[in-house]
């Protein structure tokens, strides 16, 4: 139980860049970018109280605008900042690959225990970086996005459903799909949160984590830029394109998102008959939508999810 609750965690490390639309301009300001706009940005993480790890959205941007913007690094790398901005400030320095900035800087503020930790780790360069099992990857090109709109980085976040199986590929376009709808929970509030769970017993999460947390890595992607791509035109194209040119991955799309119809259409129906009936669980029509939405929770496929309720839709018809 430990276990599933970590990888939900795991899973909800990057709500941040969905709702970041509504506080701030970061999610447009590679538009424009507007000095006025990241002194924003930069203040909001100056004020606000400090998480327990490095937010990989804001890495990610930072990382890129020092990258590609020699002269607001330095405007920014100049000006007066709280300790936890420098710490940032750094660890954007090296995922960008600018490593003697990056020595330069932690030696001007005495943080260099804060670099020497860096080179042991050793974290992959943001031009290298390519989403597999770790959410804050996707994260962490969000943000490189955000601060140049190259959409180089929205497509090497979905080459991660390229090579994935079409069992795992749809489970994590299902997941998505559930989050937009219904939040970190995936499920309404009406029915008990089983998603995750049933994720963790098909992937056997407890003998090998890996395959469970790719497939959170693949769900937490599709999610945010579904999200982002309502309000963002270049997330949008590169998305759709990305699934137009691929067939098999354009087809368990189409699967999913005629399943996730079906879902919200069971959940309705399950809704009035339960209002209609003193005991809907009598009722064939009930018992045969229940079914069908507790499979699809429980990750059956797309096909077998509403098979129960199709078979009584025949069974009603006139031979």
């Amino acid at each position: 139980m430990k276990f599933l609750y970590v990888a939900i965690a795991f899973l909800f490390i990057q709500c941040w860049p969905a709702d970041a639309a509504n506080q701030n301009c970061m999610n447009d300001y590679y538009r424009a970018k507007l000095p006025v706009c990241l002194d924003s940005i930069l203040s909001q993480f100056r004020e606000a109280p400090r998480p327990k790890s490095d937010p990989p959205t804001m890495i990610g941007f930072l990382g890129q605008l020092f990258r590609t913007s020699s002269d607001e690094k330095q405007r920014v790398l100049r000006a007066e900042s709280s300790e936890y901005l420098r710490g940032l400030y750094l660890v954007a320095l090296y995922r960008a690959g600018l490593f003697d900035d990056a020595e330069n800087f932690a030696r001007r503020y005495s943080i260099l225990p804060g670099l020497r930790n860096l080179e042991i780790m050793r974290p992959t360069p943001l031009a290298e970086v390519r989403p597999s099992s770790a959410p804050a990857d996707n994260d962490l090109l969000i943000g490189a996005y955000m601060a140049s709109g190259d959409t180089v980085f929205i497509e090497r976040i979905l080459e991660n459903f390229s090579n994935a199986a079409d069992s795992m590929a749809s489970d994590g376009l299902r997941m998505g799909f559930l989050q937009s709808k219904f939040g970190p929970t995936l499920a309404p509030k009406e029915r008990q949160s089983v998603t995750v769970g049933a994720a963790c017993a098909k992937y056997q999460c407890k003998t090998d984590p890996a395959p469970l947390y790719r497939l959170l890595t693949l769900s937490s992607a599709f999610w945010a830029l579904q999200s982002l791509g309502k309000t963002d035109e270049g997330i949008r194209k590169t998305s759709a394109g990305f699934f137009e040119r691929n067939k098999r991955l354009k087809n368990l799309l189409a699967e999913e998102q005629a399943a996730s119809g079906n879902y919200m259409t069971a959940l309705v129906a399950l809704g009035t008959l339960k209002s209609d009936h003193s005991s809907p669980d009598a009722d064939p029509a009930f018992m045969a939508m229940s079914k069908a939405a507790s499979a699809y929770e429980n990750l059956a496929s797309a096909r077998d999810a509403f098979a129960p309720f199709q078979e009584l839709v025949k069974s009603k018809q006139p031979k």
